[in-house]
């Protein structure tokens, strides 16, 4: 069931009803459980805000117009509500009534952001074999992350799409990852209350490669993103400028990125006021989260949040052409991947 050309099961009508009763089953038990408190606590300031049990603050409240409006961020991370103030409309007021009341802030759609390719990923490195013989990436750093387009080839490290037809428009869906929710998107250990340094801080790693360090540079990415594009790697930006503040690597798979951002015009403060708001959507503020980790070790702290990290970038070695293992997978990527 997990290689490229599959043959059904044969069952009998019993054993059919049987094996759809299970899997019906297991369906249920896994909603249950994401509809549990310890999944879906809806105990965060937003949730308190859609019940009239809790009022911004200045900067919460400027993030939420920003996050709905310049910032386009709503438009992937749905919260629920109408689109005003929209991009095109920045002073229009929102009337409409919430249309969900437990909003989980994505579209459940995928999206190519541009990330640059990520040297600290330790899957570039997994190239010998582990005690059982399995070895991860033969590729090494001729492997590229095309996402979902890779997924509808049945390509290269992913299972097998349960339809074929579906393969002809993997060169249009290249690069593109799941677009996650927002939600606890700040969220950290008790001891560690922020991600930002200086902190005291506990360190996340953003976006699908963990290129990212802290909500500041996610946000300045989705701004700057084509304000200062540079045609190198990570580990290599220009001598005068600084990776991730004025110098963002090229795309790791830049022919299917959503051009809606990268260029949106936000001021310093404005993507401060929008992390503001993302700190809103951690749970635990109505009442005790049951599900947040525990953390034993130290919190971090120093440093800036705009360089977050980058005391510990690597230079990207020379790369390889992306492997036919994955670039040469009928329908190939158009355009090439490099």
């Amino acid at each position: 069931m997990f290689g490229g050309d599959t043959m059904p099961v044969k069952l009998s009508a019993a054993d059919r009803t049987r094996s759809n009763n299970a899997y019906d089953h297991w369906a249920q038990s896994l909603d249950a459980y994401e509809q549990s408190v310890q999944v879906s606590a809806f105990s965060s300031k937003f949730d308190a805000f859609l019940a009239s049990k809790y009022t911004f603050t200045a900067n919460e409240k400027a993030g939420y117009d920003l996050f709905r409006g310049k910032g386009n961020c709503n438009s992937c991370h749905l919260d629920g509500r109408s689109t005003a103030p929209a991009p095109t409309a920045p002073n229009a007021e929102d009337t409409g009534v919430p249309a969900d009341v437990t909003p989980v802030f994505t579209c459940f759609g995928s999206a190519n952001l541009g990330l640059p390719l990520n040297p600290r990923d330790a899957f570039f490195y997994q190239t010998t074999p582990d005690s059982f013989g399995f070895t991860a990436n033969p590729l090494g750093f001729g492997y590229r992350d095309l996402g979902l387009g890779e997924f509808l080839r049945s390509g290269f490290g992913t299972w097998a799409s349960p339809n074929a037809s579906w393969r002809q428009f993997a060169p249009k869906q290249d690069g593109r990852m799941q677009v996650s929710s927002a939600r606890n998107v700040a969220m950290t250990p008790p001891q560690c209350p922020t991600t930002e340094a200086p902190g005291p801080y506990f360190q996340k790693e953003f976006f699908h490669n963990g290129y990212i360090k802290s909500l500041k540079q996610l946000v300045h990415f989705y701004n700057t993103r084509d304000v200062y594009p540079f045609d190198v790697t990570s580990g290599h930006c220009p001598a005068g400028t600084t990776e991730k503040v004025n110098c963002w690597p090229r795309p790791e798979v830049p022919g299917t990125m959503d051009m809606t951002i990268g260029k949106l015009g936000l001021t310093d403060e404005e993507e401060n006021q929008i992390v503001a708001f993302l700190r809103t959507l951690t749970d635990g503020f109505t009442r005790p989260y049951p599900n947040r980790d525990t953390f034993t070790g130290a919190c971090m702290t120093g440093g800036s949040a705009k360089t977050q990290g980058n005391e510990s970038l690597i230079p990207t070695p020379p790369l390889p052409p992306c492997a036919p293992e994955v670039c040469g997978l009928a329908p190939v990527p158009n355009p090439p991947v490099p």
